[in-house]
């Protein structure tokens, strides 16, 4: 009786510690059409995680939803393969953090996908124009 008691808790135990990982769950909006090819999917994203000084448009948002278990690192590099699908240059990221809400729970990140246009003179320094 001991022994089946044992093996029991061994067998529960056991079956506690494995944990169902699913991979994350991304989507990709087109904000506009970026009329450039698509990159590979392992592609080098670079990740932003703020706006970029340098002229640039959105071209699509990228969102990822990792289980409750997941990190940053779990479903950041699924957000970049998405990415690389718009040939986008970079991707901002707005949002990322674990969460609990009415439709989902687990680790969410929102970003952009953008494209970079020509240097904006302004961001290099500040110019001013003498009015008499």
């Amino acid at each position: 009786m001991r022994t089946a008691i044992i093996i029991g808790l061994t067998i529960a135990v056991a079956g506690c510690a494995h944990i169902i990982s699913l991979p994350p769950q991304v989507t990709l909006t087109e904000v506009e059409p970026s009329g450039r090819a698509a990159k590979p999917p392992d592609c080098n994203m670079p990740v932003l995680r703020h706006e970029p000084l340098r002229d640039f448009r959105k071209v699509a948002i990228v969102e990822g939803l990792g289980n409750v278990y997941a990190s940053e690192a779990d479903v950041l590099p699924a957000v970049q393969r998405k990415a690389c699908e718009t040939g986008a240059d970079a991707i901002v990221i707005l949002t990322s953090r674990a969460q609990t809400s009415e439709t989902s729970t687990g680790y969410y990140i929102n970003s952009v996908a953008i494209e970079y246009g020509k240097e904006n003179p302004a961001a290099a320094g500040t110019a001013y124009k003498m009015l008499r």
